[in-house]
């Protein structure tokens, strides 16, 4: 059994990622002496204890209910004051972005422009989110966002950042620690906010902090892309747009302004920002605190915690582990008797279950066909995505070897230079493409190992039906086909224009948002089926997806989700990409735009 230390409700196991204001772990929640669900704390250092956060943490509890739920932010936030102040949220397993840019940094692994989109969009959303709510970060850094192994970014401290901000003058350390970020004008909430997510947007683009009171216009003229490894010097759009952030100079006077500019740059340039290569570079980047991580949760859910219950507390005299305390035995002898009885009441179970299956004659779970199919699918997919790899790897050995066939040919010096420049270059982008493959690799072994295990079960349980063909059944409707017909459950709220008769004058104004016009069912999420998470539940996701003018999906961005690691937003999203779309329309004409909120439901498996 591992070692714990016990935080009000919660027995902490890992310190994962430490910043200015304390340390997140990764927690324990126990019912009774057995592993119930896993957590993130936040607990904060001794001089934001000093500072007073003891005694004004509760101030964050009023704080959770404008967030809204919005998965950006974290969810299950719960605030615990008292001798030790710490707020605790759902578990999403990742680490702080400052850890990645340190960790790349060190490493030396290439962290390319779309990868800082895709971060600054996630952050961005959660900011202007807070504004629209009338409501300020004030110290938003790297330490304040939490990035995923699956590529999702969360502002996990937006709860308590502007109760921190008021404490900084009584925490030199932190302040200083937060200095870099904190350049922007004192009296006005939102460029400070704006002017921190630039700072930000800076140290991703370069691997360097804003220095202190610089001339931030040469800085920005000379700046490099010595994150993604070249000498490049800034996309002239990203420069502007970080100008238009850190000098002050043409400001965005309203959120909404900020967002519009934001969108142009992401999507209007040669950039495609998305969570799934995102998603690559965390598990590149952290592939060993990913697998130390699983091993260790793992070993968490079958711990015993009878020494953390309160009849074990009193036992245990100090001790950190049930092993040490005394008359532990004796409860591991009763236990196993328990555990004897209960294996002979669920082998009689399987017994009876046996018997029914072989002379009651049931049919074959039509749920775990349709499993079966999914795994295909997702195989067939990754298979793809493996072989369109293996030929990009393909190309760029080929060109590699081209280089280096021209660099041993020249005699130019400038010529041997701009050759091996670029033979860097190809290097680079081989060594990423080899990683993306060793990763894909991984997914496919995984994925064909389940699909066998899912195949066997299947066989077994064909084996047992009776000769006689069972009574048929009607067909039970797929998980979203009630969303697949219009006259069924609307997922998007119909325009003016779709509601108006033929028979009426055109309107003068014939704008519209963009539309679903085919929307793909989402698949049930694996991870739920094998970790049986409430799946006897009906589960929603709320979304809405940026659409192109081609009616292509560009971005979905969710508002409302499933909280844990299940699968469930991830599944939305998926189908949401593969919909398909009508663009919105303004004075007449296809333009770029978002869709009203669109409801995937995930009807709950029998």
């Amino acid at each position: 059994m591992g070692t714990y230390t016990r935080l009000g409700s919660y027995l902490l196991a890992s310190d994962l990622a430490s910043d200015p204001f304390g340390a997140i772990h990764r927690a324990v929640v126990i019912t009774g002496s057995n592993f119930d669900r896993h957590a993130l704390v936040r607990t904060f250092s001794e001089e934001m204890f000093q500072a007073g956060m003891n005694t004004r943490l509760s101030e964050a509890g009023r704080v959770v209910p404008l967030l809204g739920g919005a998965r950006i932010y974290g969810l299950g936030y719960r605030v615990e004051s008292g001798k030790a102040p710490h707020v605790a949220w759902d578990y999403v397993p990742g680490r702080s972005l400052a850890q990645l840019i340190e960790k790349a940094r060190q490493e030396q692994i290439p962290f390319g422009v779309d990868h800082a989109l895709t971060v600054i969009q996630g952050v961005a959303q959660g900011i202007v989110q807070m504004q629209a709510k009338g409501a300020s970060h004030g110290v938003l850094s790297p330490h304040s966002v939490w990035v995923s192994f699956e590529g999702a970014t969360q502002i996990v401290d937006a709860p308590y950042a502007a109760l921190a901000k008021s404490m900084l003058a009584k925490a030199p350390t932190a302040k200083r620690k937060l200095a870099p970020y904190l350049q922007g004008p004192e009296n006005d909430a939102l460029q400070q906010d704006l002017f921190a997510l630039g700072a930000v947007l800076y140290e991703l683009l370069t691997f360097e902090q804003l220095p202190l009171g610089g001339d931030f216009q040469t800085l920005l003229d000379k700046a490099t892309l010595k994150a993604a490894q070249e000498e490049a010097p800034l996309p002239a759009e990203i420069r502007a747009f970080l100008g238009r952030l850190l000098l002050g100079r043409q400001p965005f006077a309203t959120v909404e302004a900020f967002n519009t500019e934001l969108e142009r740059v992401l999507y209007d340039g040669e950039y495609s920002p998305t969570t799934f290569n995102m998603a690559f570079f965390m598990h590149t980047l952290f592939r060993e605190e990913n697998d130390r991580d699983a091993l260790a949760m793992k070993a968490e859910q079958g711990d015993n915690y009878l020494a953390y219950t309160a009849a074990g507390e009193t036992l245990r005299s100090g001790a950190t582990r049930v092993e040490h305390i005394d008359g532990h035995a004796a409860e591991e002898a009763n236990q196993k008797n328990k555990t004897l009885l209960i294996g002979g009441g669920l082998a009689a179970v399987v017994i009876l279950g046996l018997g029914y299956i072989l002379f009651g004659r049931p049919k074959v779970d039509p749920a775990m066909q349709k499993q079966l199919a999914e795994l295909q699918l997702l195989k067939v997919q990754i298979e793809q995505q493996k072989s369109d790899l293996d030929a990009k790897a393909k190309a760029e050995t080929e060109k590699t070897a081209q280089l280096q066939k021209q660099l041993s040919e020249t005699k130019s010096v400038e010529e041997k230079a701009r050759i091996q420049k670029q033979l860097d270059e190809a290097q680079a982008r081989k060594l990423e493409v080899e990683r993306q493959q060793r990763l894909a690799e991984q997914k496919l072994a995984e994925q064909k190992a389940a699909e066998q295990k899912l195949a066997e079960q299947k066989k077994a349980a064909e084996t047992k039906v009776a000769a006689a063909p069972p009574a048929p059944e009607p067909p039970k409707p797929q998980p979203m086909q009630e969303a697949q017909r219009p006259a069924a459950v609307p997922t998007q709220v119909p325009t003016p224009q779709t509601a108006a008769p033929q028979t009426m004058a055109p309107a003068v104004n014939n704008d519209q948002p963009a539309r679903v016009t085919s929307q793909i069912a989402p698949a049930f999420p694996l991870r739920a089926v094998q970790m049986r998470w409430e799946t006897n539940l009906d589960h929603f996701v709320r979304l809405k997806v940026f659409v192109s003018e081609q009616g292509h999906p560009l971005k979905v961005s969710v508002i409302e989700g499933v909280s844990g690691s299940y699968g469930f937003d991830e599944a939305a999203i998926e189908a949401a990409n593969k919909s398909s779309f009508s663009p919105a329309v303004r004075d007449g004409k296809p333009v770029r735009g978002w869709t009203p909120e669109i409801v995937y439901k995930f009807p709950k498996r029998r």
